[in-house]
């Protein structure tokens, strides 16, 4: 599926929407396995690939736009006496966050309706999918900046070539990218793009780590029936095996640094 944003006639409640996800929902909820498997995925994948991209440069201001329950900014290394945000479109959210960082500073709401001020940084972490016009609402979260650091799904892949994409979606993504549209967005949003990588998250330790405790949740590394589990299994093998066929099957992640050119 190529870059597409829902018909402007159709009218979205993002607040609500999140705030009733299915998926949102069970991150909050304490001893969840989604909840589980984000802190893994946050600690062992997104956190280690975004900081690659900072080449060891510690910010002293950051700003994470769309935060969800708060797990990458509550995690991600600052300055000492430094300055920690989120915020998100759903209150839900940002409750849940407070309370488990109560060291950052939260606040719900749509971040081009409130009075911020600069960072040195701030980072979209899965959000762009999720938002109608992806090129405009990166242009203006860049500006709150002197540095913008993303990462992306890229999910023009096989198993994903028949999803529904929308506000219907199982994790809410209005769109899929390939890696060339991926990159364009920057320049199309009147950054320069600076360090970037493409990585695919079945290649990576992360990925034993998601398998491992996904049997400590429910006693098995592939999800399914014993039929459905197997033939998972036998296709993640397969993948594995052969990194091409692998990299066709499955979606990769766009981690990316870009500098506003408007900042000095």
């Amino acid at each position: 599926m190529n870059r597409k944003s829902p018909p402007p006639e159709i009218e979205i409640d993002f607040a609500r929407l999140y705030d009733l996800h299915p998926e949102y929902d069970a991150r909050r909820r304490t001893n969840s396995p989604e909840k589980a498997q984000i802190e893994l995925e946050i600690a062992h994948f997104k956190l280690p690939y975004l900081l690659r991209q900072l080449n060891s440069d510690s910010p002293h201001s950051i700003l994470e736009i769309g935060c969800a329950t708060g797990e990458l900014i509550g995690n991600f290394p600052i300055k000492k006496d430094g300055f920690r945000m989120g915020i998100d479109i759903s209150e839900c959210n940002i409750k849940i966050a407070q309370q488990r960082f109560p060291k950052v500073s939260f606040e719900s709401g749509d971040f081009r309706q409130m009075d911020l001020p600069k960072f040195d940084l701030v980072i979209l972490s899965d959000i762009l999918e999720h938002v109608p016009e992806d090129t405009l609402f990166l242009a203006q979260a860049a500006k709150l900046a002197s540095k913008v650091l993303v990462n992306l799904p890229l999910e023009c892949n096989w198993l994903n070539r028949y999803r529904n994409y929308g506000p219907t979606d199982v994790s809410g993504h209005l769109r899929s990218y390939t890696l060339d549209q991926g990159l364009a967005l920057f320049q199309e949003a009147g950054l320069k793009l600076g360090n970037w990588e493409r990585v695919w998250i079945h290649e990576t330790e992360a990925e034993k780590l998601r398998r491992y405790l996904r049997i400590q949740q429910q006693g098995k590394a592939f999800a399914g029936g014993p039929i459905g589990s197997l033939i998972r299994q036998s296709i993640f093998t397969l993948a594995s095996t052969l990194p091409p066929l692998g990299r066709h099957l499955f979606a990769s992640n766009l981690f990316a640094l870009a500098k506003n050119l408007e900042t000095p």
